[in-house]
C-alpha cells in the first residue's frame, strides 16, 4: 500500500522532496516472505530480452505482469508486446509497476533445435524476476522450470534468496549443479552465447524436447514444475529415464551433432555452447532411478545385510585401518584404507601419462583431486598389485557401507566439496574431481565425483561404466563416453 501511495504522489508532484514518503513507509517492513530489499516501484522502464526454447519466432506474444515480491500475488498491472524477429528478441516499453517484481510470459511458435524447423504448435514459457537494477530479461526453459518453485519459496524468504535456491535445485535435478555462475540468474542466459551456463540452458531445452512434439515438451515442462514446486526435487523417475535413454541414443547415432549444425544454420551465433557435456551429466545423474531396485537397496545396520561393516570414523573418533601404497613408477605415496575384506586407495590416482589431464590443465587441481583419465588408459593405469575396480568390487564396497542410497554421503570426503554435508565414515574420502569432456572442456569440479569402472556397456563400444557421486546416493554404473576423462580409484588385488 505504501508503494502505491508513493507512486501516486510522484505522478502528482514529480519532485524529489516527496521521496521521504516511500522510505518512511518501507523502513522496517519485514513481512513474511520478503524484506525491504524487495520494496520499491518501477516507473517508465523499458525492458529488452530474448525468448527461447529454440528462439521464438517473429510475432510471438509477450506479456509483463506485476507481482508483489512478498505475497506473490499479481497486482493487475499488465503490459504487452511481441517478438521482433525469428531470433527471439523483444522489448517492452513504459513499464510501470507498484512492486519491482514481474512475471514475463511468451507464447508462440519456436525454432526446434532437434529438427531445425519451426514447431508445429505454440508453447508458453514464463520468467519471474526483480526489475530493480535490471533492464534485460531473457525468457527460457530454465526460467519456466523455476517459476512455481520461486513463488513458493518467496513466501518464506527474500525474493533474491528464493531465486538462488530454486535455480540451484533445478540444475541439481539435471545433474548440472556446477554449471551456474553464482552471479548470474536464469534470465541472463542465452543459447546463442558461449559459456557453461548457456550450454546448460541449451542442454535442458534439447533434453526436454527429445524427439517429441510440442505436446510432449509442454507435458514435461508441466510435470517437472509440479514435481519440484513443494520440495525442490525432481522425483519423476520415469520421465528422467526416458530423457536419459534418448540422450544415450542421440549421442551414439550422431543426433547431437545434427542439433549443433541446426543451430549453426540459423546464423544467430558464431559459437554454439558445448551443450553436449551437460547431456552427459544428465545421463550420469539419471542412473539414480535404479536405487529403488533390489540391487540398489539400502542395506544398512539391522537390514540383514551380512556384508555391512560398522563405521570406523564418527564423532572425531577414527579407528579405520589405514596403510600406504608407494607407486614405484614415480615414487608417489598414497593413503589406503581397508573396508571389510577390501583394500582401497583413499586418494585419487595422480600418475601422469598420455591421455591423462589435470582439471582446467592446472597442476594445482591434480594435487587436490588427482588426474583425470580416459577409460582405455584407466583400464591399465593402476600400480602393480592393484586394479581398476569392476562392478563386483563396487557392489561389495557399497553393500559394506550400507547400500546405494546413502553411500555417497558416507564415502565422500568432508572437505573439497562446494555443497552437501558428508560423513566420510569409512576413511574412503571420495573427492569431487569433476570430469573432462572428450571435446576438451572441464566441468563440475567441487560438485561431483566421476570414477571409472572396469566394465564396458555390452551394447556399444563407445561407452563404459562409471560411478557418479553427487548427492547422498551414489549413481550405480552409469554409462559414459570412453573419451571422457574421469578420476581413478584403485583396489588391491585379492590374494
Amino acid at each position: 500500500m505504501c508503494d502505491i501511495l508513493f507512486a501516486k504522489w510522484i505522478k502528482l508532484f514529480a519532485v524529489p522532496s516527496f521521496a521521504f514518503l516511500f522510505w518512511a513507509c518501507s523502513d522496517g517492513d519485514k513481512t513474511a516472505g520478503g524484506t525491504t530489499e524487495d520494496a520499491g516501484i518501477i516507473a517508465d522502464l523499458n525492458v529488452a530480452g530474448v525468448a527461447q526454447k529454440g528462439p521464438f519466432i517473429k510475432g510471438s506474444a509477450v506479456t509483463v505482469q506485476g507481482i508483489d515480491c512478498k505475497t506473490m500475488e499479481l497486482t493487475g498491472e499488465r503490459f504487452e508486446s511481441t517478438v521482433k524477429s525469428d531470433k527471439g528478441d523483444y522489448d517492452v516499453s513504459s513499464i510501470n509497476l507498484s512492486s519491482p517484481c514481474a512475471v514475463f510470459e511468451v507464447s508462440g511458435y519456436y525454432l526446434n533445435e532437434v529438427t531445425g524447423a519451426k514447431s508445429a504448435d505454440v508453447v508458453t514459457l514464463q520468467a519471474i524476476t526483480n526489475l530493480k537494477d535490471r533492464k534485460n530479461v531473457n525468457v527460457n526453459v530454465l526460467t519456466s522450470l523455476e517459476y512455481g518453485r520461486v513463488k513458493v519459496l518467496a513466501t518464506e524468504m527474500s525474493f533474491a534468496e528464493a531465486k538462488k535456491q530454486a535455480e540451484k535445485e533445478v540444475l541439481m535435478s539435471f545433474g548440472m549443479a556446477g554449471a551456474m555462475d553464482e552471479n548470474l540468474k536464469f534470465e541472463d542466459l542465452n543459447i546463442f552465447d558461449a559459456g557453461n551456463e548457456n550450454a546448460a540452458l541449451l542442454a535442458v531445452g534439447v533434453l526436454l524436447q527429445g524427439d517429441g512434439d510440442v505436446g510432449v515438451l509442454a507435458k514435461r515442462l508441466e510435470k517437472f514444475a509440479d514435481d519440484i514446486v513443494q520440495d525442490g526435487e525432481w522425483n519423476d523417475s520415469q520421465t528422467k529415464t526416458e530423457i536419459a535413454e534418448w540422450a544415450v541414443a542421440a549421442t551414439a547415432n550422431g543426433k547431437l551433432d545434427t542439433i549443433r549444425k541446426n543451430i549453426e544454420s540459423w546464423g544467430y551465433t558464431d559459437e554454439v555452447p558445448t551443450f553436449e557435456m551437460f547431456v552427459d551429466a544428465l545421463m550420469a545423474s539419471s542412473s539414480s532411478t535404479t536405487h529403488g531396485s533390489s540391487s540398489s537397496s539400502n542395506g544398512g545396520e539391522g537390514s540383514g545385510n551380512s556384508l555391512y561393516e560398522a563405521p570406523c570414523k564418527t564423532d572425531g573418533v577414527d579407528t579405520c585401518e589405514y596403510s600406504e601404497l608407494t607407486d614405484e613408477r614415480d615414487a608417489q605415496i598414497y593413503k589406503t584404507v581397508k573396508i571389510g575384506n577390501q583394500v582401497w586407495m583413499a586418494e585419487n590416482l595422480n600418475y601422469k601419462t598420455e591421455n591423462s589431464y589435470c582439471y582446467n590443465d592446472s597442476t594445482t587441481y591434480c594435487d587436490m583431486y588427482g588426474r583425470l583419465y580416459t577409460w582405455d588408459v584407466a583400464m591399465e593405469i593402476c600400480p602393480s598389485g592393484w586394479h581398476l575396480p569392476d562392478t563386483t568390487d563396487w557392489k561389495i564396497l557399497v553393500e559394506a557401507v550400507g547400500g546405494w542410497n546413502e553411500a555417497g554421503k558416507i564415502l565422500k570426503s568432508k572437505t573439497g566439496w562446494i555443497s552437501f554435508e558428508n560423513g566420510d565414515n569409512y576413511g574412503f574420502s571420495l573427492l569431487p574431481g569433476g570430469f573432462r569432456h572428450g571435446g576438451g572442456t572441464f566441468n563440475l569440479k567441487g560438485y561431483t565425483a566421476y570414477l571409472w569402472v572396469a566394465s564396458e556397456n555390452p551394447d556399444t563400444t563407445s561407452y563404459a561404466r562409471s560411478i557418479v557421486a553427487e548427492y547422498a546416493a551414489i549413481d550405480s554404473f552409469s554409462d559414459a563416453l570412453k573419451d571422457n576423462a574421469y578420476s581413478v580409484r584403485c583396489i588391491k588385488d585379492s590374494k
